[in-house]
This record gives C-alpha cells, structure tokens and sequence, in this order.
C-alpha cells in the first residue's frame, strides 16, 4: 500500500481535522481512494473523509485493507510537512508499521517517519440516507464567522432557516447575539416548506470544530438541518473528495 496526495497541505489539514474526533481511527484504503469515518467518544458527532485516487499522484494499493491509527500522532508528523513536500503514505514489509516520508527538491529535505499501527476492529460505519425541510450554501468563511462570534454568548447555538434568510443565535450569562446571512445572489437557502421556518439546537464546541475542520479544505459549505435529525456539514473539494460531518441535536429538557 503507498499513496501520495497530490496536495500535502489539504491531507495534513484534513487529518488535522479529523483528529479532534476521532484520536484514533482505521484508515481503509482501496484503489478508489482513502477513507476514515468514525464517531466521536460522547455521541455526539460523526465524521466522513474520503480522498479520491484522482486526487493523489498515485494511488498503489492492490487490494483493500485498513489500518489502525492514532491520528493524533499522525498529525503530530503531518505537523513538519510543508504545503510544497512532496507526501507519501506506506506500510512497511511486515504491515505494522505506517511509513509517512516526505521531499523538497528545493530546499534538499527529506523525512521519514514510522508510526506504530493500533489493532483496531471497527467495522465502518454508515450513516441512514437523511432528508433535510433545511439547506443552507454559502461560503465557509461566512458561516464561521457567524457561528464564531455568536457563540461567545451560549454553549448552544439556535440555527433557523426562514424567509428572511440563515439566523445563528446563542444566550447565555453574558447575554444574548443573533446573526443572520440574507439569501444573495452567491449563496442558496432552500426550505422544503416555504412558508413553514426550520429550526433547530447543536453544541456550539462541535459545530464550529466541525466547519473550521471543512473550511481548511473548501471555500463552500452546505449545512442541511431539521428539528430532530442529525445536522449534516459537507465540504467538497479536488475531483471527488469530500468532508461531511454529522451533529446530534440538542433535544429541549421538559
């Protein structure tokens, strides 16, 4: 098994990401691309990354096989790799060690690290097809600034879809804040029931972790959401690659 990304920077970000759920995970490899999925140890969030073959500079795995990882000490190594390192991922001979090199012709280095692999024997997870009375597409940035600055103000934060456009609000102790994005030309807001607004609750700590995650790898995001249901963040990027995470709702306390 080897595999090069062709962009070393996004996989660094992404593992990155991904290490803040899942401390240790197994990465399945197959001659369609990388993947690693999992939830996170409280239940509240699940994650799903897939790096295409199409996106690497080659992608040699004969046949499928996963291997367990602590992300954490991968992101760690990842941590010393520039955007302009070239990157490659392998196992050793003996399949128990994941080899992590990388070049710079320019500046004549190189590094090579071996970490130790985890036995791990979760099954991949797969999250029920999910449809949404909300979605919301706009540039990343935007919603993260709006989920940034108003949960300053509350744990939760309240998301609504309406006519007037995309409302992030939060109250606390220190008081309350409420931000909304208006349904412009460059984003898109599509409710099931146009005249029927959809709101619902989520951890303000795994939201944003969520959206900064998928911001380091796409300029768009789309957050689908329904009283509820799971809220679903999705980022896309290179030629089939993608991001999406899962956030369990905050259910009212009677």
């Amino acid at each position: 098994m080897e595999f090069t990304p062709k962009e070393s920077g996004l996989f660094r970000a992404s593992i990155d990401a991904l290490k803040e759920f899942l401390p240790t995970a197994q990465i399945r490899c197959s001659s369609a691309g990388i993947g690693i999925n999992g939830m996170d140890g409280g239940h509240i969030g699940f994650v799903d990354y897939f790096l295409a073959a199409g996106d690497m500079l080659s992608c040699k795995i004969p046949r499928p096989i996963s291997v367990g990882v602590s992300l954490a000490v991968l992101a760690r190594v990842l941590a010393n790799v520039g955007s302009g390192d070239k990157l490659t991922l392998s196992l050793n001979a003996k399949e128990d060690r994941l080899i992590v090199s990388y070049t710079n012709e320019h500046v004549s280095k190189r590094g090579l690290y071996e970490i130790a692999l985890i036995n791990l024997t979760e099954d991949a997870l797969e999250i029920p097809s999910l449809d949404y009375a909300a979605d919301v597409q706009a540039k990343t940035s935007d919603i993260l600034t709006a989920l940034r600055e108003v949960s300053a103000f509350g744990e939760f934060l309240d998301l609504t879809l309406n006519d007037e456009g995309f409302h992030v609000e939060a109250t606390g102790e220190l008081g309350s804040a409420k931000q909304t994005l208006e349904n412009i030309e460059g984003r898109e807001m599509m409710l099931e029931d146009p005249d029927t607004p959809v709101s619902a609750k989520f951890a303000a700590k795994f939201l944003l972790s969520i959206v900064k995650g998928g911001g380091s790898l796409s300029s768009t995001a789309r957050l689908e959401f329904d009283a509820g249901k799971p809220l679903r963040a999705s980022f896309h990027f290179g030629t089939g690659s993608r991001f999406v995470g899962y956030l369990a709702p905050r259910v009212a306390e009677d």
